[in-house]
């Protein structure tokens, strides 16, 4: 199998991540820039709470589909079927509760506007499901140029009715921008449904055999596990700061995190380099190539983030009241904590795909359960004494912990240290000076 064959997917691939980039800068030019403080901190509580059951229920039941899916001697229409059915109805389940919930959640978390937006919740979910699942079964048939017509669908839909909204003075509160959701949600699943209509429409949804859901479940065990701790890490982080201050407070820590969220599409590129990569080399028991792959994975990640990261913190006063105006001069320093992350962060994005590459899902399971421990505990401490500082305090402190296990993790297996990683910066300039030499040689 050629590399050849697959740069296009690679090109869709890059483009549909920068979608959610152009997405992020959207949100706040037109949407943070348009709402108040405690509008749109309302909104991030109830977006938390949609994202955290899309995401657990995704992870538990649809990369399982897409395992099995994938597989050569697989049924993919009992594969669909099953994963669909498992996926709505516990999805849905979660939705209808969290909506009969929603005058006990708008208390707890001080926000009038939650309680108005969550009843709605089933609603939304139930116009993201063909949206989420069929994404997934394009996945399973590698049309990621399919999957980018169906996220531009969903965010340029949704940025595009903001705007016309504003513009016609119709856009003022987090509900209106649930609504514009929603909209965007039910086209981008039309689009869906035009791409997998064959697939959707001959999938026996009552005909699925027992060994098919006995199937996803096994292979949930540790992958699942993982995937909800890190869910809970990455969400309920806002749902934290709701819970011991106001929406205000949360819009100043989701001003914060929007920006750090940029660094999501390292995460996306990661997984894309490394898994497959540390996959092949440990199947054929290369261990030696294995600790030399990583170990220059880790310094260049080193090479990037770390003075990307100090730069950001510098020059974050200045980033901020830039692009918000003024309003959300007090994120600044929140978003100068959180960014603390991406000096270990390279160990955590090498580490977590490694691993999965590697097949040592139990100890990366491990590994995320003490970092989330950590997360919630460090949470306790600081969140009621310094707010959305003491959160951000938190999620670095988290994330470091995360990184230093992950990286003893791979330890047991492979050859891996600091002066290891240290080492490849003199083998990059050995490079670097080899090239030049080269050159000056092709001139002469």
């Amino acid at each position: 199998m050629k590399l050849s064959e697959h740069l296009d997917k690679g090109v869709w691939t890059v483009a549909d991540k920068t979608l959610l980039l152009l997405y992020g800068f959207g949100v706040i030019l037109v949407v943070m820039d348009v709402l108040p403080l405690h509008e749109w901190g309302a909104f991030s509580l109830f977006q938390s709470i949609f994202l955290i059951l899309c995401v657990l229920a995704d992870s538990i039941f649809l990369q399982p589909m897409v395992k099995f899916g994938t597989e050569h001697e697989a049924e993919v229409r009992h594969v669909l079927a099953g994963g669909f059915n498992l996926y709505t109805v516990s999805i849905l389940a979660a939705g209808f509760i969290c909506a009969a919930l929603a005058p006990e959640l708008s208390v707890i978390f001080t926000s009038p506007e939650l309680g108005t937006m969550l009843p709605y919740l089933p609603l939304l979910i139930a116009l993201s499901i063909f949206r989420n699942v069929g994404i997934r079964y394009l996945q399973i048939h590698l049309r990621i140029n399919a999957i980018f017509w169906v996220d531009l669908t969903f965010y340029g839909s949704i940025l595009i009715i903001a705007v016309l909204a504003n513009a016609l003075g119709l856009f003022h509160t987090a509900t209106d921008f649930m609504y514009i959701n929603m909209v965007g949600a039910a086209l981008s699943s039309l689009v869906a449904w035009f791409f997998c209509a064959r697939a959707f429409a001959t999938m026996p949804i009552f005909r699925v055999p027992r060994h098919e859901y006995a199937k996803m479940f096994n292979f949930a065990k540790f992958q699942a596990g993982t995937s909800a701790l890190l869910t809970l890490q990455q969400w309920s982080d806002v749902l934290i700061v709701g819970f011991f201050y106001t929406p205000a407070e949360v819009a100043i820590y989701t001003g914060a995190k929007t920006i750090y969220r940029f660094l999501d599409a390292l995460r996306e590129g990661a997984t894309l380099l490394v898994v497959p990569m540390t996959s092949r080399l440990y199947s054929q028991k290369d261990f030696g190539g294995l600790s030399t792959l990583i170990e220059k994975l880790l310094f260049g990640g080193f090479a990037i983030l770390v003075p990307m990261s100090f730069v950001l913190a510098v020059g974050a006063p200045t980033i901020f009241s830039i692009l918000f105006h003024g309003q959300y001069d007090a994120s600044a320093v929140v978003f100068q904590i959180m960014i603390l992350a991406g000096f270990t962060l390279p160990l955590s994005l090498i580490g977590t795909n490694a691993l999965i590459g590697m097949g040592k899902v139990k100890g990366l399971f491990l590994a995320t359960l003490v970092a989330v421990a950590t997360f919630f505990i460090t949470s306790y401490i600081f969140v009621p004494r310094m707010a959305a500082r003491g959160e951000a305090l938190a999620v670095f402190i988290s994330y470091t912990v995360l990184a230093l296990l992950q990286f003893f993790t791979m330890r047991r297996d492979l050859d891996l240290s600091a002066r290891g990683i240290l080492g490849r910066a003199r083998d990059a300039r050995r490079f670097v000076a080899e090239r030049r030499k080269g050159d000056t040689t092709n001139v002469s």
